[in-house]
């Protein structure tokens, strides 16, 4: 009898504050790394999250951790390592994963073998292990937003922040034909995005690129976006609200996402504070996409 093939991870918990920090000094350490916000509450503690194929040196984790935590003069988290049997996230997601329709927008797997409803704009996506297969509450309302701000009139230049499995990007690369830079913290999710640009003929559009944020140069390289369109979490998009309104053009608009409607507020300031003003909001259920400029 063959033997399972085991994943490692490990985990611990932090104020919100200090998550980003925790993530970028355990990156290294892993194969891919998550930090999100427990229970969708802001002001409550994230959970810093690392996997990888191999076991980890646990030591270096846990001093790792020791030394940031002495860095913000916190006490030490409690670090927990464990196993799982990995899963095959693409047929598990082709098997659940129906078409749906959000206004001009048709997004179907590579399982789909009917006909694209006629005036519809459609969007293959296999998200395999990124975020993003159209499913989500927050993916709905972005490409409402989008759909709405089409339109309004051309966009020239797309700005993908957190991108997943680049849906959204490739919604704004075939509303407008325009070039679109797509950048994420999880190597595989940049993999899924530059795939899937290419499954829907969009690749010479596209520039896929692996980025914590707005680090990385080519982002600003590629001038200023008229469209930038982030669905990530509540904290980390108050976070980037300067360096985000850094790099948008003067009738810019901004698509924020990621946020229950609780959060809204929490979010929206920020972007007050750089000068962006609410434009339009859309609601699915518990969840709320701002559009600002």
């Amino acid at each position: 009898m063959t033997e399972p093939v085991l994943c490692y991870n490990f985990k611990f918990e932090v104020d919100g504050a200090y998550a980003q920090m925790f993530a970028d000094a355990l990156f290294d350490y892993c194969d891919a790394l998550s930090h999100f916000e427990r229970d969708g509450n802001p002001d409550g503690p994230w959970r810093i999250e690392g996997f990888a194929g191999e076991m980890f040196d646990k030591g270096a984790v846990e001093t790792a951790v020791s030394i940031m935590a002495s860095a913000v003069g916190i006490d030490t988290p409690t670090v927990t390592f464990g196993t799982y049997e990995p899963k095959d996230w693409v047929s598990e997601n082709l098997r659940s994963f129906k078409p749906i329709s959000v206004g001009r927008f048709f997004v179907h797997g590579s399982h789909w073998n009917e006909e694209i409803p006629v005036s519809k704009t459609a969007l293959q996506v296999d998200a395999g292990l990124a975020f993003g297969s159209g499913e989500h509450q927050t993916t709905k309302g972005c490409l409402a937003a989008i759909d709405w701000l089409a339109k309004r009139g051309p966009r020239q230049n797309a700005l993908d922040m957190g991108c997943g499995s680049g849906i959204l990007g490739m919604a704004c690369a075939k509303t407008w034909r325009c070039p679109v830079m797509m950048a994420d913290i999880d190597a595989a999710s940049v993999r899924v995005a530059r795939e899937n640009a290419k499954t829907n003929k969009i690749a010479d559009l596209v520039t896929a690129i692996h980025s914590n944020g707005f680090q990385d140069a080519r982002i600003r390289d590629a001038g200023y976006y008229d469209i930038v369109c982030a669905n990530i979490l509540a904290r980390p998009l108050r976070g980037m609200a300067h360096d985000l309104t850094s790099t948008l053009s003067e009738n810019g608009v901004v698509i924020l996402s990621g946020l229950l409607a609780h959060q809204e507020q929490f979010v929206l300031s920020a972007y007050r504070d750089v000068g962006l003003s609410l434009i339009n909001r859309f609601k699915v259920e518990n969840w709320t996409t701002l559009v600002v400029g």
